[in-house]
């Protein structure tokens, strides 16, 4: 009596005989985070693509006396305003979009039970990452609607964070600092540090943490989210050579193996390595790792791993005029389609109070 073998077909097909074992379910291992879009405050409802606000700060301290007997005159008064500034941003409208064919949907398809609403559960996902993307871009800026649809017309565009902490404010300029008589609303100066990752140093963080705490006074915990590289150096800071000035005043770096000395229980069998917090003279961050920090190139974003920013997250918003929707698309005969839209803009509240680590590499 002949065996049956996997790719044995009867006499009267070339297919096997054999059944297929087809695992009632789907594997999506990528589930990356948001954390921007999933701690930022969510401020009030947008009434117009355009949304502004104001900044204002303090004059600096004054250390002269004043002569018994002078009187103020309403010509000498100071102006209690001369700080203040308008911050303005555009919103920006994600939209993705499906549909199932009339025959697709007929079908019985191994671990979905329901094609249609498997696919809006994934581009409601799909669309928080693109707006999560959109504003941890380095390098989008604010842009009005112009033209048409087809012929050259450009739509509304957000200013990314990146680009609200590192662009030059200029008067009249959207989606970037306000320029007051004062100075202007960006960073403090060594806020934005241009290191690499691989030259990160604990004196690297604390300076950034320093220049913040010089503009804001305030010793606060911040959230930074970071790219994987820069969170790798970071975890490196308990590790890695040493330099030191040479009698030529050049830098050398010590080649030698790196020791590291940890306090645990003899009894545990758990290696940890890892910095999650990092403590600094004028401030606490969190490091909150995230894949979607990167520049923009076209309509795609380009990885910049090793780049990060430091968030006071109640400084900043993330503004709806419509929140994400569903809507049913015409079927004419094709089979359902669905569109999932939002708008959404974001608002940095002053970027006085930001820091970033800006290297090139």
């Amino acid at each position: 009596m002949p065996l049956l073998v996997q790719n044995q077909a009867n006499q009267n097909s070339s297919g096997s005989a054999i059944r297929e074992d087809l695992a009632d379910y789907i594997a999506i291992v990528d589930a990356k985070s948001c954390p921007l879009i999933s701690q930022a405050p969510k401020g009030k409802d947008l009434g117009n693509m355009r949304f502004d606000w104001q900044v204002d700060s303090y004059a600096a301290p004054l250390l002269a006396g004043v002569m018994d007997g002078v009187d103020i005159t309403v010509s000498s008064a100071s102006n209690p305003v001369a700080n203040r500034a308008r911050q303005s941003n555009y919103a920006q409208a994600f939209r993705r979009d499906l549909r199932i064919g009339f025959i697709a949907e007929t079908q019985n398809v191994a671990g979905v039970s329901d094609e249609l609403a498997s696919g809006i559960s994934k581009k409601l996902i799909e669309i928080k990452r693109d707006c999560e993307a959109t504003f941890c871009c380095t390098n989008q800026a604010a842009q009005i609607e112009s033209g048409t649809a087809g012929s050259g017309g450009v739509p509304y565009l957000t200013s990314s964070l990146g680009n609200w902490i590192t662009a030059a404010p200029a008067s009249g300029t959207t989606g970037v600092p306000a320029a007051y008589t004062g100075g202007d609303y960006g960073p403090a100066s060594g806020a934005v540090t241009s290191t690499t990752s691989a030259n990160l140093t604990e004196a690297t963080v604390q300076n950034v943490l320093t220049a913040i705490y010089g503009a804001t006074g305030v010793y606060r915990q911040y959230d930074c989210i970071l790219g994987t590289t820069l969170k790798r150096a970071f975890t490196n800071l308990t590790a890695g050579g040493q330099a030191l000035l040479n009698g030529a005043g050049t830098t050398n770096t010590y080649t030698q193996t790196a020791v590291r000395t940890f306090n645990k229980e003899l009894d545990t069998d758990t290696f940890k390595s890892s910095i999650d917090i990092f403590v600094g003279d004028f401030g606490t961050l969190v490091l909150n790792p995230s894949t979607f920090i990167g520049g923009k190139t076209g309509t795609a974003l380009t990885s910049l791993a090793y780049k990060g920013y430091v968030i006071p997250m109640d400084m900043v918003e993330v503004r709806y005029a419509k929140l994400p929707e569903i809507k049913e698309l015409p079927d004419a005969g094709g089979g359902p389609a669905r569109l999932v839209q939002m708008i959404a803009g974001l608002v940095v509240k002053n970027a006085q109070g930001f820091g970033m680590f800006n290297g090139a590499s």
